[in-house]
């Protein structure tokens, strides 16, 4: 994962820019920021793979997307990769 990460106040402002309205959002601040962090994958992270250049906007879009399926994509993303490492002796 990539050293950047975004805090609480600039996922809500991202959010907000892509049109986000926290009133009524099936999902938290909090979620949609863990989802920028790990989508940040897509950018600078690895140049084989970059399609962001760790735009904020960008990735916040890609969060978006993700959260817009499930809610908590997030928090079950991060269950599923727990899951894996102790899976492959790992965790």
């Amino acid at each position: 994962m990539a050293d950047k990460s975004f805090t609480e106040s600039e996922a809500r402002t991202v959010g907000e820019q892509i049109g986000i309205d926290w009133s009524k959002a099936p999902f938290d601040v909090d979620q949609f920021r863990r989802g920028m962090d790990v989508e940040l994958e897509h950018g600078l992270h690895d140049l084989l793979t970059n399609v962001t250049d760790d735009d904020p906007l960008v990735t916040g879009k890609i969060a978006l997307a993700h959260l817009n399926e499930f809610p908590d994509y997030y928090t079950r993303l991060e269950r599923m990769e727990e899951d894996a490492k102790r899976e492959q002796g790992l965790g």
